[in-house]
């Protein structure tokens, strides 16, 4: 059992590259004590992985939904995954 402990995937798009986002992502997932990964993509959007518990994996969520102040985002694809355990939260470079 896994304590309850889920994994999501998310794809972030809009405005949210060169606005700080990568680093934002990190110490909001860290203030919901989440683990995982966040980078940039080709096509301009920001992926994630996070792992933790649902209500914090929820209150992070909603976090990304507004972003970072010069961010502006405008769609969150958001799929569970099986869970796997980070040691920490990671950005890719």
């Amino acid at each position: 059992m896994t304590n309850n402990l889920l994994n999501f995937h998310l794809k972030i798009y809009g405005k949210v590259q060169g606005v700080g986002f990568r680093v934002w992502t990190k110490k909001i997932a860290e203030d919901f004590f989440l683990t995982g990964w966040v980078k940039n993509c080709d096509d301009k959007s920001v992926e994630c992985e996070v792992s933790g518990k649902r209500e914090n994996i929820d209150l992070f969520f909603n976090a990304c939904n507004k972003g970072p102040l010069l961010a502006d985002v405008k769609n969150i694809q958001k799929k569970e995954k099986n869970f796997k355990k980070f040691k920490n939260f990671s950005i890719y470079y």
